[in-house]
């Protein structure tokens, strides 16, 4: 898969430690906000960047409700050491230890 600039931002981020939600609200809104590791701010993130790279089996979230966290696949946390030339995993329930 080419990823553009926005997708590549995203697993890199993930790859090192920001997390990524998508909060949703009673009436089914989704708002897709990027948390700083270092609590420096959140930052919205497109619907569309973050269907691409799931739909990609790139990441997946872990079902909850109101605020899924979207975590890397084994092929997202591939995807991101290729960009980064970087081996650096997040912490996840594949690597939590």
């Amino acid at each position: 898969m080419r990823l553009n600039d926005a997708q590549r931002s995203l697993l890199v981020a993930l790859q090192a430690g920001d997390r990524l939600k998508v909060h949703r609200t009673l009436d089914g809104e989704k708002r897709y906000l990027l948390h700083r590791i270092d609590e420096s701010g959140v930052s919205a993130v497109a619907a569309a960047v973050v269907d691409s790279l799931e739909r990609s089996g790139l990441i997946e979230s872990n079902m909850k409700f109101p605020a899924a966290t979207f975590l890397l696949t084994d092929k997202g946390i591939a995807a991101a050491a290729k960009l980064t030339g970087s081996t650096q995993m997040p912490m996840g329930p594949r690597n939590f230890g």
